[in-house]
């Protein structure tokens, strides 16, 4: 096995022992993560014309973000602040889709920042806690 595939491997491996062993707040704070890091890649491959990178990372972001983020508001779905959150998230889908369609650099920065946004929201709401 090459260096390269065992490395991918042992990364995998962290990062499932890290979600198993992680509480709810944690969890999100993953998704968070994973989310900007993948716009943050699609960016990347965007400016470098991978169109077949670029779609699979904004595919990847608008999966994080519908099945992570807008799930894990569902146990509190009437209470205003969810709401409010799961309308924007479902703004920032539209977005990253119509920015993956036009190929829109502008639209993937500003679904990152309103991310980046609440994420550090987030994590300020758990540090006071």
């Amino acid at each position: 096995m090459n260096k390269h595939l065992l490395a991918k491997v042992y990364a995998r491996v962290e990062l499932e022992s890290a979600v198993l062993s992680a509480s709810q707040a944690q969890l999100t704070t993953l998704l968070f993560d994973g989310v900007l890091n993948a716009l943050a890649r699609a960016s990347l491959s965007m400016q470098s014309n991978d169109i077949e990178a670029k779609g699979a990372m904004i595919a990847k972001a608008v999966s994080v973000i519908d099945s992570g983020l807008i799930q894990s508001l569902e146990p509190f779905a009437d209470e205003p602040l969810a709401k409010q959150l799961v309308s924007l998230f479902h703004y920032i889908i539209q977005q990253l889709l119509l920015a993956n369609l036009h190929n829109n650099l502008e639209k993937i920065e500003h679904c990152r920042g309103l991310l980046q946004t609440i994420a550090e929201a987030w994590q300020l709401s758990q540090v006071k806690k």
